[in-house]
């Protein structure tokens, strides 16, 4: 029977819909991945003069900048969104208000091999390239005026992606995305009503329950949220209260690669190499806001940050658009059994 199911964070519902149960198989073909030859590809080593220099780089010893020798790598995006060098004035045009497109948009090349992408990388490949998201996080959050920084990966035609070369985004944005506003008002909502952090609440409970656990280890679990969106979504997130990505530790960064990797892998084999998104959600750093004197009192306490995996396997149509309602024809509790199920 169907049911509808409040989605906290968000503040939508989704109809959960087993009359339409489709499993793994019953869903259609993908689109095949992009693919390009290597010598055609501006992100091989070798190819670093077809790019933008570097902003950072993690690297062999001894190499130099914009040469190879890297093990991943940050430039400019070539056709960028946003650019720092514009300006973050808001101005009010009749009823309308528009800011300057200042920001940032960065690429970061996840790995020097052609070949390979994140569902078969080893732990420590994983490491590096989510140390990177955190130095280019917490670099870019230097600068005050930028509000927020999302980091992103487009895999597979139907997400997104245009280039084969495993690759991801950075976008940094003088405002605090809707959505993200969103998950801040809903999480500050549940602090003030019960004292505590609605994911910390949500995570013991999964916990408890295991019906929608995927992966978990000492650090990390990964799940299917009760109310996910999006047919075999998962969330991976710390066990213990942590508000910004930036703030992961050594061995976190360990544990949380080995925990995201199975996740991937598992998707992987599950669906058959599906395409996907994949955003870090993270607390907002302090910013003084004249009109918004509070708003970042209490953050570290109720914002719990969190990476969300949607694999694109629906194509959200007429009801979705109007509505703001999703329908998910896999229940998270079948998605987590299949996933959990699987033999790496």
């Amino acid at each position: 029977m169907s049911e509808l199911r409040y989605n906290y964070l968000w503040d939508t519902w989704v109809i959960i819909a087993p009359e339409r149960e489709r499993r793994p198989h019953d869903y259609p073909p993908h689109a095949p991945p992009v693919s390009s030859p290597p010598e055609k590809c501006p992100f091989e080593p070798g190819k670093e003069y077809l790019t933008p220099e570097e902003i950072f780089a993690v690297r062999d010893p001894g190499t130099e900048p914009n040469q190879p020798g890297w093990k991943v790598r940050v430039i400019p995006n070539k056709y960028p969104a946003l650019r720092i060098e514009n300006s973050p004035e808001r101005k009010g045009v009749c009823i309308y208000d528009t800011v300057g497109g200042f920001g940032a948009h960065e690429i970061v090349i996840d790995t020097p091999d052609h070949f390979k992408h994140p569902h078969n990388f080893t732990v420590d490949e994983m490491k590096l390239l989510l140390f990177t998201y955190k130095e280019r996080m917490s670099s870019l959050y230097r600068d005050l005026r930028i509000k927020y920084v999302l980091v992103f990966k487009n895999y597979g035609r139907e997400a997104g992606a245009s280039l084969s070369h495993s690759h991801s985004q950075i976008i940094a944005t003088p405002q605090i995305p809707e959505k993200v506003e969103r998950v801040v008002e809903q999480s500050r909502k549940y602090f003030r009503e019960k004292g505590r952090c609605y994911l910390c609440d949500e995570i013991g409970f999964e916990v408890k329950e295991l019906k929608r656990v995927v992966y978990e280890n000492e650090r990390f679990i990964a799940y299917c949220p009760f109310y996910s969106l999006f047919p075999f979504e998962v969330r991976v997130a710390p066990r213990n209260h942590q508000s910004s990505f930036t703030q992961v530790g050594e061995e976190e960064l360990y544990q949380l690669s080995d925990c995201l990797l199975k996740v991937l892998k598992k998707l992987y084999k599950t669906l058959v190499n599906p395409p996907y998104n994949l955003f870090i959600h993270t607390s907002p750093p302090f910013r003084e806001d004249p009109r918004r004197p509070s708003y970042f009192s209490g953050m570290d306490k109720f914002f719990h940050w969190y990476i969300e995996i949607v694999p694109r396997i629906t194509i959200p149509a007429g009801f979705e658009w109007g509505s703001s309602y999703f329908i998910n024809p896999t229940t998270p509790e079948t998605a987590a059994k299949f996933l959990r199920e699987v033999i790496l």
